[in-house]
């Protein structure tokens, strides 16, 4: 199971933290708009990752599908948001590129995810907004 809890919705990007198999990396998204295909973050909720070939980057990727109304989501290579049309782009670490809000050192990440995820051809990704505990 991979999981990815965003902790920063603005319209500078959705930003979350993945992780899977006791590793963690940084996210980038699109802003949340509607679920708008090519324009928008994923809704929260559970979905299968199936492994598969990322045509316009030249790679395998892992693809987040049964989206509602969506297809063609990858895990892949970007720093901002720019670099996403609805998909999830992966860092080591959050910072600035070009003088945007970024996830830094991504080609590092995802092939340390692609190895991570080296004997799996699918599984689910869960995605939820971080909830911080409230004591009383």
């Amino acid at each position: 199971m991979i999981n990815l809890v965003r902790f920063c919705y603005s319209d500078f990007g959705t930003f979350g933290r993945l992780s899977t198999g006791g590793r963690v990396w940084f996210t980038v998204e699109r802003p949340w708009a509607d679920n708008a295909k090519n324009v928008s973050c994923i809704p929260e909720g559970v979905y299968t990752v199936r492994r598969n070939f990322y045509n316009r980057g030249g790679y395998e990727a892992f693809e987040v599908e049964n989206v509602p109304g969506r297809s063609e989501i990858k895990i892949h290579i970007g720093n901002t948001m720019d670099d996403v049309s609805g998909c999830i782009a992966i860092g080591t670490d959050l910072g600035w590129v070009y003088g945007k809000w970024a996830v830094t050192h991504s080609k590092i990440a995802f092939h340390d995810f692609m190895h991570a995820m080296e004997n799996l051809d699918n599984t689910c990704i869960k995605i939820q907004q971080y909830k911080p505990e409230v004591s009383v």
